[in-house]
């Protein structure tokens, strides 16, 4: 086990936005593998048990358009996020050049597996693990929410920017206007899928309302909050639907649209922003 000592100062300068926690823990950190492939692996950041007391669980979930990005990213988050209690588990998962869609569904579901499997040798409360996504990993993050089950699954959940509709994403990013952002979210949506989502490709399809979140919902899945910015290139616009149909199935939800243009994660690091996700968390992890 690779062990870094973090206190609450080294916290607050790490992660610049959010205010120093009470304590000085010794945060240790580990990777640990869900699955056989070099990229369902795990980052486990952690604080030493002070009790019996099972604690927490946050699964975090990087974005990258489904074809880049990595748990590394996480990295200042889960430090500080440790230090205030939780057991953070930041994941990797195939991405869209090494396996097509349900591939990177498949493998944040097996993270979930491997928490839960393990929950009482690791400290963790197996009925409180809650997972946040950004942009991409929004969308998985939405997907743990109502994909089968997904309230025996999860506790809750937290997408940022997340690509709740691929089809809108890929439509958009066919407009004359659309910027280099939205350009590449289509093609990113075409890489995910496998194929290319128009009228001549029928079997296509399926596959499109498969990776839709909301095409999924039922009674009894996750409470989510969904956050984006009203200026991004994932507007609000595409978890609009997700919204409607979790309300229509009794399923608690909060769509958030802040100011600004901050995308995915960047819209942690606005101190107001941070501490209302964490007051958010804080109430499901009870």
């Amino acid at each position: 086990m690779r062990a870094l000592l973090v206190t609450s100062a080294i916290v607050a300068a790490s992660v610049g936005w959010a205010g120093p926690v009470q304590a000085a823990p010794v945060v240790k950190t580990k990777t640990v593998a869900f699955g056989t492939l070099k990229s369902q692996r795990m980052d486990i950041y952690a604080t030493p048990a002070k009790n019996k007391k099972k604690r927490p669980a946050l699964l975090l979930i990087h974005g990258g358009y489904w074809w880049g990005g990595d748990k590394s990213h996480w990295k200042s988050f889960a430090k500080d996020l440790a230090a205030r209690g939780y057991v953070v588990f930041s994941t990797n998962y195939r991405l869209s050049q090494q396996a097509v869609w349900p591939a990177q569904r498949d493998d944040v579901e097996g993270a979930v597996k491997y928490i839960r499997k393990r929950s009482a040798k690791m400290g963790v409360n197996p009925k409180r693990i809650i997972a946040m996504g950004t942009s991409a990993g929004g969308q998985l993050a939405s997907m743990l929410a109502v994909h089968g089950t997904g309230g025996t699954r999860v506790r809750a959940v937290v997408a940022l920017s997340p690509v709740n509709s691929p089809m809108e994403g890929y439509e958009a990013g066919g407009q004359e206007n659309a910027d280099y952002y939205t350009r590449r979210l289509r093609q990113a949506v075409v890489q995910l899928l496998g194929c290319t989502p128009v009228f001549q490709d029928p079997d296509c399809w399926p596959l499109v309302t498969d990776a839709t979140p909301d095409e999924h919902v039922t009674p009894g899945d996750a409470p989510t909050l969904i956050v984006h910015s009203a200026k991004e290139f994932v507007p609000a616009e595409q978890s609009q639907a997700l919204r409607a149909e979790m309300r229509a199935e009794g399923v608690p939800v909060t769509l958030r649209e802040l100011p600004g243009d901050r995308h995915g994660a960047e819209i942690l690091k606005n101190k107001k922003n941070y501490n209302q996700v964490l007051k958010w968390i804080a109430k499901w992890a009870k």
